[in-house]
């Protein structure tokens, strides 16, 4: 993991290191380019996060599995130009294994198959078991006592299930299954719906002005709001925080403050969010205060169809509302962010991360395009 690039600064200028800031618009429409390439070559496409999917091949192909992962490695690099490394196996946890082994070692030149693999067991054995997917610290804490410090360990635990449930839970039990060769997570092409729902950031320098605390909290109430709907859902509760620097010389001894909002009806309605949010952030504001950061979280999330109606509820989420946060979300879907948007968000923006070394929007900036010179 990264660390602040303040405590750094020696070691940049002794390696002549580059540093770029954050390029979130880049990053997400690169991530979409190789989902659709996965689509376009797979069977069956599960997104795991920004930079990782687990994929189902196809039984009917006739090419060995290293081949395919070859292949789909090549293609898409060919397509976006990412270097990616590629794990196969019969289950998801094998497949991650062979991920990583295959990213590390420069011997499986980005692509190792564990499917039948004569060399499996080795492979366990030189695996911690804190590196084994869906085992944490916790887990791994309680096998380190009980004598298991590899994956090949924990494999071999297959027919002890009573002792490993005692000890790492049912998804434990699952781990080891899937150690075996034994599908317990399926691939599934459904995107799982978000119970919570968190937008925040860092701000580019110390706010001190409400002002820019309320800006703030509007366009991050606006972000969430906007994934709240793509999911088809509501919400009922918005909890919304403000940071102070931990570090600060004068820094007040609680740096983090709270406040947690129940809506009567649960709502997808961002007017209604923002002005909830802002009058949060209002009593939380402490004049003389250096704020560094401010976050917004949406809970209380169920699917919009299952909305009960209120008799007592001043707001409700109605169909005119769903409709009009329908047409403010495709304009700014097809002619970018900001196109349409809420008085509150501001325009000045003085809180926005610096993101002073920040690299071209290559892929969604017309301005920024890459250009060749010949």
């Amino acid at each position: 993991m990264g660390g602040p690039a303040f405590k750094l600064r020696d070691v940049f200028e002794d390696y002549n290191v580059v540093v770029l800031s954050s390029n979130y618009a880049l990053y997400g429409d690169m991530s979409r380019r190789v989902m659709e390439a996965l689509q376009e070559l797979a069977a069956s496409v599960e997104p795991y996060s920004i930079d990782e999917a687990f994929v189902k091949l196809s039984k009917h192909d006739r090419r060995s599995r290293a081949r395919q992962g070859a292949d789909i490695k090549d293609t898409i690099y060919r397509w976006t130009g990412i270097p990616v490394s590629v794990g196969i196996a019969p289950t998801k946890t094998l497949a991650k294994l062979a991920n990583e082994t295959a990213k590390s070692d420069e011997k499986y030149d980005g692509v190792l198959s564990l499917a039948g693999h004569p060399e499996l067991d080795s492979i366990l054995k030189a695996t911690p078991v804190k590196m084994i997917w869906g085992i944490g610290p916790g887990f791994s804490q309680r096998l380190f006592k009980e004598g298991i410090y590899n994956a090949l360990q924990l494999k071999n635990t297959y027919h002890q299930p009573q002792w490993v449930r005692n000890r790492l839970k049912v998804n434990g039990l699952r781990t080891v299954m899937e150690l075996n060769g034994e599908p317990c997570l399926e691939v599934s092409d459904q995107v799982d719906v978000r119970k919570g729902i968190m937008t925040s950031r860092s701000f580019g320098q110390a706010v001190t002005q409400l002002s820019d605390i309320r800006e703030a909290v509007a366009n991050f109430i606006g972000i969430a709001a906007q994934k709240l709907r793509a999911q088809q859902s509501v919400a009922s509760v918005l909890t919304v925080t403000l940071r102070t620097s931990k570090y600060a010389r004068h820094a007040p001894s609680k740096y983090k403050h709270g406040l947690t909002v129940n809506f009567p009806a649960p709502t997808a309605n961002t007017p209604q969010l923002i002005d909830a949010a802002q009058q949060a952030a209002e009593y939380l504001f402490t004049k003389g205060n250096r704020y560094k950061k401010a976050a917004v979280m949406l809970t209380g999330i169920i699917p919009q169809a299952e909305i009960q109606a209120d008799l007592f509820a001043d707001q409700e989420y109605d169909q005119k509302q769903h409709q009009l946060m329908n047409k403010v979300d495709e304009i700014n879907q097809k002619y970018g962010k900001r196109t349409t948007l809420f008085a509150g968000t501001g325009i000045e923006q003085k809180w926005q991360m610096k993101q002073e070394f920040l690299s071209p929007r290559y892929t969604t900036s017309w301005d920024e395009l890459m250009e060749l010179e010949v």
